[in-house]
């Protein structure tokens, strides 16, 4: 069915309660589903020996410490037992409709690259894991209190094996803009490339405590280089070529529209600059237009008179 690989931080905390909730619905979602873990990590041989993981805790790592990119993409696909992979960050909570989706996508692309967005909401309320009704729970408290993260914040990359082997660079995973650069990856690589957001809830669990798990990590001089190569791939979501519907896969035909929407939605410096410069544009041509009228009518009303 599916290997899901992702990468651990100390258990201790909050952070983990937050990883052991991701693994448990992760190992929910299908029988015949594997998991593989890397990143040595205080207690994570102990969390991965009580749910029956795999983990790597000698992976191969950069400069600063963080797990390799290429290393994990290809131990992963060697140790996968199946055809289709996922990446994701190990606060993320996934559910029943994922599975689904990627069932429906499998059917229709030999080679492919699903990406998707997901919701914020905090640890509490995610509930426990693994308990009868916990779905459901977990799908009203994100309608409650969850909030969703912009497109840029990628949830989960799955993918069909073979399709990041080469050309991967030796990235730490928790790069900002990593995520963003598989999926630039994938879209060069003339892959179907498929949006499920619409299809899949995919639940970022967030606590006082940050996890670094997926860029979000502190500036330092080699990741100033490594933005350097990132600055120029960075998709989002809304670049997706493809977007996973309730009825079919169909074209995205406004994905330009969609990421300059969210753009704006952001409220970026630039966007804001943008729409004020359009106001003034033709706010200026408005009040020429008036003054003209205006004009016009004075010159007729002269006329008149005479």
């Amino acid at each position: 069915m599916l290997t899901l690989f992702t990468v651990i931080q100390t258990f201790r905390g909050a952070a983990a309660v937050i990883q052991r909730n991701a693994l448990r619905s992760w190992m929910l979602l299908h029988p015949e589903v594997q998991v593989l873990v890397f990143g040595e990590a205080e207690g994570g041989l102990e969390a991965c020996w009580e749910l029956g993981i795999h983990y790597d805790a000698e992976p191969e790592l950069t400069a600063l410490g963080a797990v390799r990119l290429d290393y994990m993409f290809a131990k992963a696909q060697k140790l996968a037992r199946f055809n289709t992979l996922c990446y994701v960050p190990c606060d993320t909570l996934l559910l029943a409709d994922f599975c689904e989706a990627l069932n429906r996508v499998e059917a229709l692309y030999p080679q492919f690259a699903m990406v998707g967005r997901n919701w914020d909401l905090s640890v509490q309320e995610a509930g426990s894991i693994g308990e009868a009704g916990w779905e459901s729970r977990l799908r009203r408290a994100t309608e409650r209190e969850g909030r969703p993260n912009a497109a840029e914040h990628i949830a989960y990359v799955a993918f069909s094996k073979g399709l990041y082997v080469n050309d991967l660079p030796p990235l730490g995973v928790d790069e900002p803009g990593c995520a963003n650069w598989l999926l630039w990856k994938a879209m060069t690589e003339r892959v179907a490339v498929v949006d499920a957001s619409e299809m899949v809830l995919a639940v970022h669990q967030h606590a006082d405590v940050i996890l670094q798990l997926w860029g979000e990590g502190e500036p330092g001089g080699e990741r100033t280089e490594v933005r350097r190569l990132l600055r120029k791939h960075l998709p989002s979501v809304a670049n997706a070529p493809l977007l996973l519907t309730a009825g079919d896969v169909v074209r995205n035909r406004w994905y330009r529209l969609r990421h300059w929407r969210e753009w704006v939605q952001r409220g970026s410096v630039g966007a804001k600059r943008a729409m004020r410069g359009l106001r003034f544009h033709f706010g200026k041509i408005g009040k020429t237009a008036a003054e003209e009228a205006e004009k016009t009518e004075q010159e007729s009303a002269s006329r008149s008179v005479r």
